[in-house]
């Protein structure tokens, strides 16, 4: 066995840690955050942290079986790709993010919301015609993600529309 397949192994029994899969939300909350603000190096930072997270927790002593259920079909789909495939499906992820960043750098906030949702749809989706019930496992951390993120750009949009109507002289000052 090589480096890289101890590497892959070693990182797929981290990325059974249920945290990896639950942390994505606050991922994608700064990392619109930061587009709305126009901050690129942190957008890109969040961008290089989004797949890096599936490894920052410890392997689980006792992985729910739901859980080694569905990453080993996710395991098996990706190994069955092709070199080419394998390239097409990151440059898919990374046109994703592009697109949400440049939805909410352009200031158009419910369309990058919308497309922040539909990524999450389409993953779903995705999970459950490939692997039918087993990609239906996902529901259950999509929905989660959803309405955390959902919830959590709600007050962000709401935060700012309130912190725009209050005068110069009522307003938090910048530190």
């Amino acid at each position: 066995m090589d480096g890289l397949e101890l590497f892959a192994d070693w990182a797929w029994a981290r990325h059974h840690n249920e945290w990896s899969w639950y942390i994505r939300p606050l991922i994608i909350i700064g990392f619109c955050i930061a587009a709305w603000f126009r901050k690129p190096v942190i957008i890109f930072m969040l961008a290089i942290f989004f797949p890096i997270s599936a490894i920052i927790f410890p392997a689980p002593q006792n992985p729910k079986s739901y859980v080694v259920e569905f990453l080993k079909a996710e395991r098996d789909m990706l190994e069955a790709l092709s070199p080419l495939e394998m390239v097409g499906f990151a440059i898919l992820v990374v046109a994703f993010l592009f697109i949400l960043a440049t939805a909410l750098w352009q200031r158009s906030f419910w369309l990058g919301v919308l497309i922040a949702n539909m990524g999450g749809f389409m993953k779903l989706l995705f999970g459950y015609l490939v692997w039918g019930d087993t990609g239906a496992i996902a529901l259950w951390p999509t929905i989660v993600t959803a309405l955390v993120f959902n919830m959590a750009m709600f007050a962000f949009w709401h935060f700012t529309r309130l912190k725009s109507r209050l005068a110069p002289s009522q307003r938090i000052p910048k530190r």
